[in-house]
This record gives C-alpha cells, structure tokens and sequence, in this order.
C-alpha cells in the first residue's frame, strides 16, 4: 500500500514537473516544423511573439536569443519579439505566439488567441483548457496536441498531412 501510495505521488510530481517545464531548442525546432505546416503562410520567414510574465522573463530571453538573426526549423526560419503578457493585445501579425509562465494560463493565453494567432505552449493544460491552439512536448518523445476550438477561434488551419502527426482534441 506503501509503495502504491509512493508511486503514484512520485508519478504526480513529474507530470507537474512536466507541465512547468522550460521551452528548449528542440520545442522549437518543433514549433517551427508544425508553423511550416500552417495553411495561408506566404514565405519562409515567420515571426514568433513570445508573450512572458515577470517569473519567465530569463525564460523568454533564452529563447529570444536562440532565435537571433533567424532559427531554421524544417521549411521555415523562425524570428521572434519579445512581448510581456501585460501587452498580450499586441500579438496580432505575429505567426505563432509561445506562451509562457502564467502567460500561458486564463485571459492573456485567449487573448492571444483571439488575435488570430496560433497560440503555442509546452503547458498542455493552456490546451487541455481551450486557452491555446497548440502544446508542444519534445522530450522524451514529440508529442504535439491541438485544440480545434481554439484553432477555429484564432483562424488558424492546417495542411491534412500535419493532421496525421497530432493528437486533437
């Protein structure tokens, strides 16, 4: 009973250990694969907003340098901005949107959304809840989850192969 009983806390905290995980490079080189799969894009060129909070500023600036001068991810170079959640409203014109922190959670992730945004996360919850298009796992296997709702509220579609290589729901 013990050991059940350890098991299952032990399971709980590394799904929640998952959920507050960091973005890496390799979340964004598949970001940036599911981004070259979007319908209406013209180019090679997509901007990524990265919308933070004050707790995932170092965060956001990590991913902000690893996308300096362009990022190459399948058919598309990624280049991104800079937006703090309480400016969330200036999303719109970007291609994808990498929530972040608390950002990734509630208004700001809608909001978002709401801007015709292809909202991303590597917080599945944010998609789970309806608040963001896409989630995004890379680690130990690429997993990638799509919200159909969210992706109708954003305008957001795709081509059918990328259909093939994600969970909706």
């Amino acid at each position: 009973m013990k050991l059940t009983l350890l098991s299952a806390l032990a399971g709980s905290l590394f799904v929640a250990a998952a959920a507050q995980a960091e973005t890496t490079q390799r979340d964004l080189e598949v970001i940036g694969r599911a981004v070259s799969f979007m319908q209406g894009g013209s180019g090679t060129d997509r901007t990524v907003a990265i919308v933070y909070d004050a707790a995932s500023a170092a965060e956001a600036e990590a991913l902000h340098a690893l996308m300096s001068g362009g990022m190459s991810a399948g058919r598309v170079t990624l280049t991104s901005r800079l937006v703090p959640a309480s400016d969330v409203a200036s999303v719109s014109g970007a291609d994808a949107a990498i929530m972040l922190g608390s950002a990734a959670s509630g208004a700001t992730a809608t909001t978002a959304t709401s801007q015709g945004v292809l909202t991303v996360s590597t917080d599945l919850a944010c998609v789970q809840s309806g608040a963001c298009v896409m989630g995004v796992q890379s680690s130990p296997a690429v997993r990638i989850l799509l919200n159909r709702s969210a992706a109708d509220t954003a305008s957001v579609s795709f081509e059918t192969a990328f259909s093939m290589m994600v969970e909706e729901l």
